[in-house]
């Protein structure tokens, strides 16, 4: 198999070398100044590979690269090898071969740009001392020549630091095109499975309530007007239950489509759920007198509210519960600000944090109905409208849980948006 050359990778083509050097001011006079150094390189370059490792041995970052003594005995030599080819006055290809390849050496052991750069700084501080000792203590032509030829060095070898970042960001990009492809394909299976969830509840909610029509039909004379009240009951649960799952999963891609959204409307709808989640308790739901609008998603608004309530119910430890959900209004710089209190059992300080998290269970709560998403739920549709939500409380003193939703649209949705009052 023939072996890539790096010239070919990289597109250094003969134009291209000769616009580089070109770029650089680095003309053949240069070249042939540059070949009156090579002579006296001879006379210093153990010193200068000396002086140059010893500097890069003094920084702990990089001495870890170089921590075996006879592979710094062969990079002295190899450094000499190398500095010698900058001083043959020969950059054809390769040379720019040559120098690509000591750039990708560099990259692939893990070589930082910074510390390639540093560590050339002092490379041409050792040498540029004895070079202007041997042209008589002057900065000659040979020396700026030489200078032309180091920062070709550097752009060749840097290119290879820049070819990889590029390569590993068009590589995290694919990753991420791909991501996003397997998301919204995830995304449109989940609508379809709620679609089939939905027309499996309702087709079960109507068999209960078709049976239960005949049950009533049937022996409804014969039954005791407590069990009469318990069968036309549950018919009417199943209807609310119907109403509510229709709501949220009849048209599932309309979900996430965004408005002003009266919370005065999503706060009655509260009152008609309680009954859903009392389950013979007996609590108390309190609303607001006023509600303002808020821009955001109604059924996602109304899934916090209702997520608030319900757990409220659920963890209720008192014979007579109350829940309390108020408005504090524009109070602060966040917003609308809502509160759903209650006189349950209160939370721990150490959990109040942890109840937001998914499939977390307070120990030894006594609602095991639960699956522990309600509150997660909650907090990510808050924060999704760019709000937050968090919990006051302390064991045996009930609990707050505000939300707080800003008041404007955000800004590219305020352009012909009627203002909120």
């Amino acid at each position: 198999m023939v072996e890539t050359r790096l010239i070919d990778k990289y597109g250094m083509e003969p134009a291209e070398r000769e616009r580089r050097k070109g770029f650089l001011g680095l003309l053949p006079k240069d070249a042939r100044a540059i070949a009156v150094l090579r002579d006296a390189f001879a006379g210093f370059a153990e010193q200068f590979a000396e002086a140059f490792y010893a500097h890069l041995l003094s920084h702990p970052p990089l001495a870890g690269f170089f921590e075996d003594p006879q592979l710094v005995e062969r990079l002295k030599q190899a450094q000499q090898a190398y500095f010698e080819e900058l001083l043959t006055g020969e950059y054809d290809e390769e040379y720019f071969e040559s120098r690509l390849r000591v750039g990708e050496t560099h990259e692939r052991v893990g070589v930082q740009p910074g510390w390639y750069l540093s560590a050339y700084s002092q490379y041409v501080q050792i040498c540029l001392p004895y070079f202007a000792e041997a042209t008589g203590g002057r900065v000659g032509d040979e020396v700026m020549s030489l200078l032309k030829v180091i920062f070709l060095d550097l752009t060749l070898t840097l290119e290879t630091y820049f070819a990889k970042s590029t390569e590993e960001i068009r590589r995290r990009n694919a990753e991420l095109e791909e991501a996003l492809r397997l998301y919204w394909l995830a995304q449109r299976r989940a609508l379809q499975y709620a679609k089939l969830a939905g027309h499996e509840i309702r087709g079960s909610l109507n068999a209960i309530v078709a049976a239960s029509d005949v049950l009533l039909e049937e022996y409804g004379e014969q039954m005791d007007p407590e069990a009469r009240q318990m069968v036309e009951g549950i018919q009417n649960r199943c209807w609310r239950i119907v109403g509510v799952t229709e709501e949220i999963l009849e048209q599932p891609e309309e979900r996430g489509e965004v408005g002003w959204v009266e919370m005065s409307e999503v706060f009655s709808e509260l009152q008609t759920r309680i009954d859903l989640y009392r389950d013979e308790k007996a609590v108390t739901l309190t609303l607001p007198d006023h509600a303002p609008r808020v821009w955001g998603d109604p059924i996602g608004l109304r899934e916090v509210f209702a997520n608030l309530v319900s757990n409220a119910v659920r963890h209720m430890d008192k014979s007579r519960g109350r829940i309390r959900v108020e408005y504090d209004g524009e109070g602060d710089a966040e917003g609308h600000r809502f509160v759903v209190s209650d006189n349950g059992p209160g939370i721990p300080r150490e959990l109040q944090e942890r109840i937001f998290e998914p499939f977390y269970q307070a120990p030894g709560s006594a609602a095991k109905a639960g699956k522990g998403l309600g509150l997660h739920l909650v907090r990510t549709i808050v924060e999704q409208h760019g709000g937050r939500v968090w919990v006051e409380s302390a064991p045996g003193e009930g609990s707050r849980f505000c939300v707080c939703l800003p008041s404007q649209a955000p800004a590219e949705y305020q352009a012909g948006e009627p203002k909120s009052p």
